[in-house]
C-alpha cells in the first residue's frame, strides 16, 4: 500500500493530490505517468535536478505496511 501526496510548499500548503493506491503500478496509472518514471520518484531519496524548480510541486511517496493489526 502506498500513499502519494503531491503538494505546493507554501505558507498556506496546497495539496493538488493525496491518494493511497495499492502498488506503484496503480499510482502510476493514476497520474498519466510510466511505471519506471513513478518507480524512480520512489526509489531515489535526494531531490532530482528538475523537481528543483521554483513552481514545481512536492512529490512524496510513502509506502505502509500490509499487515493487519488488531486492537
Amino acid at each position: 500500500m502506498f500513499n502519494c501526496k503531491i503538494y505546493h510548499d507554501y505558507d498556506t500548503p496546497i495539496i493538488l493530490l493525496d491518494i493511497n493506491v495499492k502498488n506503484l503500478k496503480e499510482l502510476a496509472t493514476e497520474l498519466g505517468m510510466s511505471y519506471q518514471a513513478v518507480a524512480d520518484l520512489n526509489s531515489r531519496p535526494n531531490p532530482k535536478k528538475y523537481l528543483q524548480f521554483k513552481y514545481c510541486p512536492k512529490i512524496e511517496i510513502t509506502r505502509y505496511n500490509n499487515r493487519l493489526v488488531e486492537i
